[in-house]
């Protein structure tokens, strides 16, 4: 007990531990408190031990002493239980308190008290309002605001002569910065423009600038025509069709940078610089027509009259020199040259099938003098192009016959060399492709009763003969040799082609009847009154169909409306047989067979007469039946 009193310490030091607990963080491990009798002995050995005095009163000191003990034992306790719950606390608001906001939120937090607040939402809105307000009533502020926005649109204009009032072509444009040429319909088409007022500027040589200025609003902005006033000296020139004899509308003149177009009468007014040359030369030029070469004296005041002649050439056969020679021609007889001389080796059998709209055609003759292992004479068949004329050949056959053309594909059939008379790929249809040079076989069979082509769409009967399944048939298939389509399984001996859109189908005794298009054909009463065959050939946009018909001893060359549905009799006159075609979309040639002439004519659809373009030695197109 002694012991006990004197190791107790000052009162003073009862606070150091206290007082190192509260310098601990809250992320400080605590010790752990010693607690009841051992901690009174180590507080009372802290404390020291008093003098010595009576038992009583060394009782009674030892009981104060003890309660004074567990009081500050108490104190140390609380105090560091309140330091660690602290300690916890601030941990657990730390991992429920929300993140900093970023940009966004404060802007999103700043608009909310903003909107909140009705002085300051007013001012908003009514900001707002007056900002559309002068947009509407100022064009230049809403212009200004879309373009700085980034907003662009579009602008187009017909720019035509003043006095002809027709569009002028290779007039130099310029509009908000941007420049360009007007077309040959005098059309100029600008993109990316700035909204607003824009300065226009429209130059061409003989005639008067002008300059406007335009206000481009938003969208494609059609600024519909502006005229231009001639300046230099004007020239008249009247342009006519050579076979209607009608006004052509259209034609485009040009001399230098100087150009214009005809009107509805043929007439063209233009403007050229004036010069110290006596005279000048003008091209007169229009689709599908020859261009035309005249010289102007600069001091001519008179018109000038000019006929446009269709350019495609018109190609024959003719034996003036003793052979058969190729020829090609203008229609007005102009540019006549050989194509292909002959070579003494010809037979009559000559077919001659132009490309409906290209200056291409295919010629089958004998020319070669090629001969089979029989000594048969063999024909070919020679691709020629009109420009430059060059030929190439595409097959060497028994027998060759051109049946169309389909698009750039030149459909035929020919008998395969060396093939055995009961072989079933004897007999071939073929297509060529012009632009591509493929060639492949679209059907074989060991021969065939007839072949056609309709709506550029291959119609084939085969022979039953030899057949695999012992039967002939109808059917139908596409150039390129996909689609094929069964219409009948009857043996069909031939085709006749009784109108634009249907077939008379002989089969034995008995007739059908075939619409294009249909599933299957209908069968016939009785045989048909006309059993002949047409042979229908479109021009280049496949709105007119010319075919050839007899009536009452007479030859008429009729032309089929494909949208109405209805035929035009264009000429009737003795002798006008096949082959027929089209130089244009307007332009026809037949052939009148006689005994005072063979020759080809040219016909326009807007009327005038015919016009003899030249003799020919008589030859085959498309139109015959097979003959193998």
């Amino acid at each position: 007990m002694a012991d006990d009193v004197q190791s107790e310490a000052p009162s003073e030091e009862l606070n150091e531990p206290l007082l190192l607990h509260q310098e601990l963080s809250i992320t400080d491990e605590y010790p752990t408190v010693p607690s009841g009798d051992a901690t009174r002995k180590h507080v009372k050995e802290m404390l020291g031990r008093p003098p010595q005095e009576s038992a009583l009163q060394e009782k009674q000191e030892e009981a104060a002493e003890d309660e004074k003990t567990a009081e500050a034992v108490d104190d140390i306790v609380s105090v560091e239980s309140d330091t660690v719950l602290a300690a916890e606390d601030k941990a657990l608001a730390a991992a429920f308190t929300p993140p900093r906001p970023g940009l966004k939120a404060k802007f999103g937090r700043f608009f909310h008290v903003w909107w909140s607040r009705p002085l300051w939402r007013w001012l908003t809105i009514s900001g707002i309002v007056l900002g559309l307000a002068a947009s509407a009533v100022w064009p230049t502020s809403r212009y200004y605001v879309m373009n700085t926005a980034g907003l662009r649109s579009s602008a187009s204009m017909i720019v035509l002569d003043e006095t002809s009032q027709q569009p002028l072509k290779n007039v130099h444009v310029q509009l908000a910065g941007q420049a360009t040429q007007t077309a040959d319909d005098g059309s100029a088409k600008f993109q990316n423009i700035p909204l607003g007022r824009q300065l226009l500027k429209i130059e061409k040589r003989a005639y008067a600038t002008a300059d406007r200025t335009i206000t481009i609003g938003w969208g494609s902005n059609p600024l519909g025509n502006f005229s231009v006033k001639a300046v230099g000296s004007q020239y008249t020139i009247v342009v006519k069709d050579y076979l209607s004899g009608k006004p052509m509308e259209k034609v485009q003149a040009s001399s230098g940078e100087a150009n214009a177009s005809s009107d509805k009468n043929g007439k063209i007014i233009l403007a050229v610089d004036p010069s110290d040359a006596a005279s000048f030369e003008v091209t007169l030029s229009s689709k599908t027509f020859r261009d035309e070469k005249l010289t102007i004296p600069a001091e001519s005041k008179a018109p000038f009259a000019v006929v446009m002649v269709p350019a495609r050439k018109e190609v024959f056969v003719s034996k003036r020199s003793g052979r058969f020679d190729l020829y090609k021609t203008d229609v007005d007889g102009k540019n006549e040259s050989v194509v292909l001389k002959g070579t003494g080796f010809e037979q009559d059998s000559m077919a001659v099938v132009s490309h409906p709209s290209e200056e291409l055609v295919a010629f089958v003759s004998t020319r070669d003098n090629a001969h089979n292992s029989d000594g048969f004479l063999l024909s070919s068949l020679q691709l020629i192009n009109l420009t430059d004329n060059s030929t190439k050949v595409l097959a060497t056959s028994e027998r060759i016959q051109v049946k169309g053309w389909i698009g750039d594909k030149l459909v035929y059939v020919l008998v395969a060399a060396g093939a055995s008379a009961a072989n079933l790929s004897r007999n071939r249809i073929v297509a060529y492709d012009y632009k591509t040079g493929d060639k492949h076989e679209i059907v074989t069979a060991n021969y065939f009763n007839d072949v056609t082509i309709a709506d550029d769409v291959i119609y084939y009967a085969p022979a039953n003969v030899y057949e695999n399944d012992g039967l002939g048939g109808l059917y139908k298939i596409n150039a390129d040799g996909n689609s094929k389509q069964t219409i009948s399984t009857n043996a069909v001996w031939t085709i006749f082609r009784s109108s634009y859109d249907s077939f008379n189908l002989a089969v034995g005794q008995d007739w059908f009847e075939y619409k294009l298009g249909s599933a299957k054909p209908t069968k016939l009463s009785a045989q048909p009154a006309q059993t002949a065959n047409r042979s229908y050939v479109d021009n280049p946009s496949h709105q007119m169909s010319l075919w050839v018909d007899q009536r009452d001893g007479k030859g008429v060359l009729l032309a089929y409306d494909t949208t109405t549905k209805t035929d035009k009799t264009l000429k009737t006159q003795s002798g006008i047989t096949d082959p027929v075609r089209w130089l244009n979309d307007k332009t026809a040639v037949y052939r009148i067979r006689t005994d005072q002439e063979t020759a080809d004519y040219a016909l326009s659809l807007d009327g005038g007469e015919a016009k003899r373009i030249v003799d020919v030695t008589n030859t085959t197109g498309i139109n015959s039946l097979l003959y193998y």
